[in-house]
């Protein structure tokens, strides 16, 4: 996401008791979950859908299709977007993710989005 929406959730992601590891773009994202070298089990990924570089469906389709190839238990994927229409959301859904969180960001919203998903 921007700057100022990465360094937002991160701060109330930090400040709420989570870890938090921050990567340039949707690509970097998919290789930190499926890379060989991944070094994390992540318990809730927070994608954007218009990123450089990579799709956020085409990287929620990667990770998910990288999960079910290595029998790896799916990891929840939260998006973040500006686009809350009924169409997007639904797209985000049947490519395999979690749940959306919409922006601007409310804090509460998005803590209460991951722990919801962590706990589960």
């Amino acid at each position: 996401d921007n700057d100022i929406n990465a360094m937002l959730a991160r701060a109330t992601l930090l400040k709420a008791g989570h870890r938090v590891k921050l990567v340039g773009n949707d690509k970097a994202a998919v290789e930190a979950i499926t890379g060989t070298d991944h070094k994390y089990r992540f318990d809730v990924v927070l994608m954007d859908l218009h990123m450089p570089v990579m799709d956020g469906l085409d990287a929620i389709a990667a990770i998910r299709r990288h999960e079910e190839e290595t029998a790896v238990s799916p990891v929840p994927i939260m998006v973040l977007s500006a686009d809350s229409q009924e169409t997007t959301r639904h797209a985000v859904l049947a490519h395999g993710a979690s749940g959306f969180v919409t922006k601007p960001l409310d804090p509460d919203a998005l803590v209460h989005a991951v722990e919801g998903h962590v706990a589960a």
